[in-house]
């Protein structure tokens, strides 16, 4: 019989290799072993990718059972590039062994699944929004406020060990404030940003915010829509998962798990 801790650490193709070895000639047998077997999808990911977050909560409120392997996001391993050459995050490995590279495709993965609660939008209007605000985040917010905050104060501490440009930072928090400002307009007429409903849209910003958050450089105080909205997703239970991480040498803010902001 294989035991536990071996079929628990071998790839799914690996595994499947072994089980049709040793069973080759009792199919009932076989049949009865995969019964009793639960294998789990793989998710590679990093504490402050915000994409890695970003699906870290659609699996949560989905009640997907997932193991998780860290990745360092600027120096990632050879087995990890083996799963994708372009060394991005998140990759998600199905339980047949097969890498789902990138945010986006991992999302469509998980919508295949028809899981509930449906986070996705039918009407073409929607679709639309979604799709734009989408794009909002994973360019125009990464490229003005995200990855310049990264860098300063994660990337140049932990890895480079030298002192952060106060300029860049200061920069990149007046955007934010630009992009909070917006986003604040945008929840004027309702309770999420596509409609009344939570959407996938909703968890997609969250991560983003979530890694401010981390930081401690999310202040909404003077942003009512944006803090109600933000307070609603940081309450729900798929965002207990974020609240477990920690970086050795980067704590997370003395308010990172205060609900209010």
């Amino acid at each position: 019989m294989i035991k536990h801790y071996v079929y628990k650490n071998l790839p799914y193709y690996l595994l499947e290799k072994l089980i049709e070895t040793l069973f080759a000639n009792n199919p009932i047998k076989k049949t009865n072993f995969y019964k009793t077997i639960k294998i789990m999808i793989t998710l590679y990911h990093y504490y402050l990718c915000s994409s890695s977050r970003y699906i870290r909560l659609i699996l949560e409120e989905h009640k997907i059972t997932y193991n998780t392997k860290l990745e360092n996001i600027w120096k990632p391993q050879k087995d990890f590039l083996q799963l994708n050459p372009a060394g991005h995050l998140p990759v998600l490995v199905n339980e047949k062994g097969f890498p789902i590279i990138g945010a986006n495709a991992c999302v469509e993965y998980i919508k295949d699944l028809e899981l509930r609660p449906y986070l996705y939008v039918d009407n073409y209007r929607e679709k639309a929004e979604m799709n734009r605000l989408a794009h909002w985040f994973d360019v125009i917010f990464k490229k003005e406020v995200f990855d310049p905050i990264i860098y300063e104060k994660v990337f140049s501490i932990i890895e480079d060990n030298i002192t952060p440009n106060s300029e860049n930072i200061r920069a990149a928090l007046s955007n934010l404030d630009f992009h909070i400002q917006y986003l604040n307009y945008l929840l004027n007429s309702k309770k999420y940003f596509i409609h009344d409903e939570v959407t996938y849209l909703d968890f997609l910003a969250a991560a983003n915010f979530s890694v401010l958050d981390y930081l401690g450089l999310l202040n909404l105080s003077s942003y009512e829509n944006i803090r109600e909205w933000y307070f609603k997703i940081k309450s729900r239970p798929s965002f207990k998962t974020l609240f477990k991480d920690q970086i050795v040498g980067l704590n997370p803010h003395k308010n990172y798990h205060n609900i209010d902001v």
